[in-house]
C-alpha cells in the first residue's frame, strides 16, 4: 500500500520600504551635467526710464573640491554682460536691454571619498581660529537657547571626543525630527527652536537644528547649499542642504542628517556653495536706474546623470543572526546584527533592514566604527499569525548604505514554539540562540509556482509592511 503524504512550505516576502533608497553611496564615481538659468525682466516705467547699469551676483556654481572634479564649466549670458569670476559669478550689464539672462553649464565628477580620520580628535585640544569664529556664533535662523544648549549636553552625554559627539548630535536629529513638507516650512525656513519643539521639517530645518547643536558647544559648522539625488523624490534630482563640520587637522567634513551620511556624502550630492546659515541668497541683483523695476524669475536648475562608476568594494562586513529561526505565528523574533569596520579609519554607516516579516521600532540605525572595530545592533522582529497545517518560510534582509547585505531565513509554523516580547528581549540580553529548522534528509523538493499569497491564512499580516509574493514548494515523501 502506498501513502503520500504532503509538506506544503510556502515563501513569503515581506518587503519595507527603506526611506531613504540612495544607490549612489554604492558608487565609486558619477559624471553629472549641471545647468542653471536666471532670467530678469526689468520693468522700463515710462519712455524716460534708463539702466546705468545692472548686476547679478551669482553664488550658486559647482567648484573642484576633493570630492568634486570640473570637466567643463562654460558660462551663458544673453544680452552680452561683462562677468567676474572670483568667489561669486557676477554678470554685469550696461544697456538698456529689457530682458536679462545667465547662468551656466557645467559637467562635474562626484567621487565617492571619505576623510580618512585615523584617531579621534579629542574636543578639550580643538583651538578655534580667527576665520571660525563666525561658524560658532548664532545667527536668526541658527538660534541658541538655553533649550538648544541643554538637549546638546544631555545628547553628547559623556563624549569627549569630536566625531563621537558630532555623530551622537546628528543621529538624534535623524531620528528625532521628522522629515515633512509642512506648509509652515514650505514657504519659510524655520529657526532652529521652532525646530526642536515642533520636531519636523525639511532639509533646512533639519540641517539648521543640527548647526545649533554644534555651535552651542562651540564647534564650527558651516550650512552648505547643492542639489542630490534620492529615489524618494519623483524628479530624482532636487535642492538639498546639508552641513560640514570643521576638524582640526583634517578640515571641512560633510554631514547630511536627512540622508544619515555621517563624515561623506554620496557621488548624488553637488556642493554648489557654503555660508554661516541658509539666509544667504542663491542671487542678488544690484542696479542703478531711472523709474525703472525688477521682475526676478525663479531659477532653473537642471542636472543629468552622464555616466555612472563602477560599485565600490565593501567598506564594512555585516553578519545577520537571528536568535531564533524557527516559530509559530504571533511570535516575536530577537535579531543581532555584527557589524565591522573593514577600513583603518572611522567609518559611520546606515544598517537597515530592507525585508521581514514584521518589525518593532526604527527600521534603519547608524552605528560609528573606529578602524576595524566590531559592535552589534539589534532588532525584534514580529510574526504574523498564519493559520493552517503549513510551514512559511521567510526571508530576513539587511543592508548597509554602501551596498553590503546579508540575508538569512526563519520558519513559522503551529509545530514550533511562541515567544513573547519579554523572552525575545531576554534572548537579545543574554545572547541566547537555537538550532537551525532541517528539513528531513528523505523529503525533495520540487518548484511548483508563483502567486500572490490571498488565502485567509494571512488575513493577520501586516499590509502596511509591504508586498507578499508566495512560491509554493510541495515536499513529496513517498513510502
Amino acid at each position: 500500500m502506498f501513502e503520500k503524504k504532503f509538506i506544503l512550505v510556502l515563501q513569503i516576502t515581506f518587503l519595507i520600504i527603506f526611506p531613504y533608497a540612495y544607490a549612489q553611496s554604492e558608487l565609486d564615481h558619477q559624471e553629472i551635467e549641471v545647468t542653471l538659468d536666471g532670467n530678469i525682466e526689468l520693468d522700463f516705467q515710462t519712455t524716460q526710464s534708463r539702466v546705468d547699469y545692472f548686476t547679478a551676483d551669482l553664488r550658486i556654481f559647482p567648484k573642484d573640491t576633493y570630492r568634486e572634479d570640473i570637466l567643463e564649466f562654460k558660462l551663458k549670458h544673453k544680452p552680452g554682460a561683462s562677468v567676474v569670476m572670483k568667489n561669486n559669478i557676477e554678470y554685469t550689464w550696461d544697456d538698456d536691454s529689457k530682458i536679462a539672462s545667465f547662468g551656466y553649464d557645467a559637467k562635474v565628477k562626484t567621487w565617492n571619498k571619505i576623510f580618512q580620520i585615523h584617531s579621534d580628535v579629542p574636543i578639550s585640544s580643538m583651538v578655534l581660529m580667527k576665520e571660525h569664529i563666525k561658524y560658532v556664533d548664532e545667527t536668526e535662523l541658527v538660534d541658541i537657547n538655553n533649550e538648544i544648549r541643554g538637549k546638546a549636553f544631555e545628547i553628547a552625554g559623556d563624549s569627549t571626543t569630536l566625531y563621537d559627539t558630532v555623530f551622537r548630535l546628528a543621529e538624534w536629529v535623524r531620528t528625532n525630527v521628522k522629515y515633512d513638507l509642512n506648509t509652515l516650512t514650505e514657504e519659510a525656513t524655520q529657526k532652529s527652536s521652532w525646530v526642536l519643539e515642533n520636531r519636523f521639517g525639511v532639509c533646512d530645518e533639519i540641517t539648521n537644528l543640527f548647526i545649533s547643536f554644534l555651535r552651542s558647544r562651540n564647534i564650527p559648522v558651516r550650512y552648505v547649499v547643492g542639489i542630490a539625488y534620492s529615489d524618494a523624490v519623483p524628479e530624482g534630482w532636487a535642492p538639498h542642504a546639508w552641513a560640514e563640520v570643521y576638524f582640526q587637522g583634517y578640515g571641512w567634513i560633510p554631514f547630511d542628517v536627512t540622508f544619515g551620511q555621517y563624515g561623506w556624502v554620496d557621488t548624488g550630492h553637488v556642493k554648489l556653495s557654503d555660508s554661516v546659515d541658509a539666509r544667504e541668497p542663491s542671487v542678488e541683483y544690484t542696479w542703478r536706474a531711472v523709474k525703472v523695476g525688477l521682475k526676478e524669475k525663479d531659477l532653473k536648475l537642471n542636472t543629468t546623470i552622464l555616466k555612472k562608476g563602477d560599485e565600490i568594494f565593501p567598506l564594512v562586513d555585516i553578519k545577520l543572526n537571528p536568535l531564533w529561526n524557527e516559530v509559530k505565528g504571533g511570535s516575536f523574533v530577537p535579531v543581532e546584527v555584527a557589524v565591522k569596520n573593514l577600513q583603518n579609519y572611522h567609518l559611520s554607516t546606515l544598517i537597515f533592514v530592507s525585508n521581514a516579516p514584521g518589525l518593532l521600532g526604527d527600521s534603519t540605525k547608524a552605528i560609528l566604527l573606529k578602524p576595524h572595530e566590531e559592535k552589534k545592533l539589534n532588532w525584534i522582529l514580529t510574526v504574523p499569525e498564519l493559520n493552517g497545517d503549513f510551514i512559511y518560510k521567510s526571508d530576513i534582509e539587511v543592508k548597509d548604505s554602501f551596498g553590503g547585505t546579508e540575508r538569512k531565513e526563519i520558519f513559522i509554523g503551529d509545530k514550533f514554539p511562541i515567544y513573547s516580547i519579554d523572552e525575545a528581549q531576554k534572548a537579545l540580553n543574554e545572547g541566547l540562540n537555537t538550532t537551525s529548522y532541517k528539513l528531513p534528509e528523505e523529503e525533495f523538493i520540487t518548484d511548483i509556482s508563483s502567486s500572490d499569497v490571498k488565502s485567509d491564512g494571512n488575513k493577520n499580516a501586516n499590509s502596511k509592511i509591504g508586498i507578499f509574493e508566495s512560491l509554493l514548494i510541495f515536499l513529496g515523501n513517498l513510502f
